[in-house]
């Protein structure tokens, strides 16, 4: 009876051991942040505001034609494309927004970039390489406070 019960409880160690080997290891964070910080002259489409030398990042995208929309939702209109996939288009900044889902992918970050057709608009992270469902970006920045004395510059286009 004694060799039974502790043949039983190597038994037991050994799938425990192994339960551990074959479980899927947590991911931590985005594994393809976007990258290669870079200044732009932005300006602002409906005031002409300008905002001289923003950082924009580059971002890689999983596929092509990549839907860029009118506010952070999925039933926003869609306002114009990012064509590349890949490394080739930059964002200025990441927000949450509503759910976008793109099959068993989704996604509550948003990040703003100017489309292919020069429109400014949100494209969901659901279509950015790396990362979880419902991860932001590990190398794209939210916009930061914005505090001031007196006379207050107006909030960013691209953060609205």
């Amino acid at each position: 009876m004694i060799h039974i019960k502790r043949g039983l409880v190597a038994a037991a160690a050994a799938l425990t051991g192994l339960a551990g080997l074959i479980a899927p290891a947590a991911h931590a964070t985005d594994n393809v942040p976007c990258h290669n910080p870079v200044k732009r002259d932005l300006t602002d489409p409906g005031s002409g505001h300008a905002w001289p030398g923003t950082e924009v990042r580059f971002c890689n995208l999983t596929r092509g034609h990549v839907p860029v929309y009118a506010t952070r939702s999925p039933g926003a209109a869609v306002v114009g494309h990012l064509e590349q996939g890949g490394a080739a288009n930059w964002f200025v900044t990441e927000m949450k927004g509503q759910t976008f889902r793109d099959g068993s992918a989704e996604n509550y970050w948003w990040a703003s970039t100017k489309a292919d057709n020069g429109r400014w608009g949100w494209v969901p992270e659901v279509y950015f390489a790396g990362g979880d469902n419902n991860e932001d970006d590990a190398g794209l920045l939210m916009p930061g406070n914005y505090t001031c004395a007196n006379a207050c510059p107006p909030l960013p286009f691209w953060a609205r």
